[in-house]
């Protein structure tokens, strides 16, 4: 990928060593980990294709499941709250309770 590189997954952001920059459309803008985000997303098998990342989201200024939502890679530290397990014993049991 280069400086034009187009990004179609979430992996294809993870690959290169970004977060994903969302913003909703009532203006509030965050900074995710994507690694983890990716993660996350694996765990519970959703799609990661960029367009389909907003069937999972909400924006924490409104509330609601943003309808408009811009999606792009970024290189800033996340911003976001940190909603995604930390340490490797915390991932073990989020697997665990999606497979029981």
């Amino acid at each position: 990928m280069g400086a034009n590189a187009k990004y179609e997954t979430l992996s294809d952001i993870v690959r290169k060593g970004l977060n994903l920059g969302v913003q909703c459309g009532c203006g509030n803008v965050a900074v995710i980990d994507a690694a983890r985000m990716e993660r996350w997303y694996m765990c519970h098998m959703w799609d990661k294709r960029l367009h389909m990342l907003r069937d999972h989201l909400y924006c924490l200024r409104c509330g609601g499941r943003p309808r408009e939502i811009r999606l792009r890679p970024s290189g800033q530290v996340p911003t976001a709250p940190n909603r995604f397990p930390v340490t490797e014993e915390q991932w073990v049991r989020v697997i665990r309770g999606l497979r029981s």
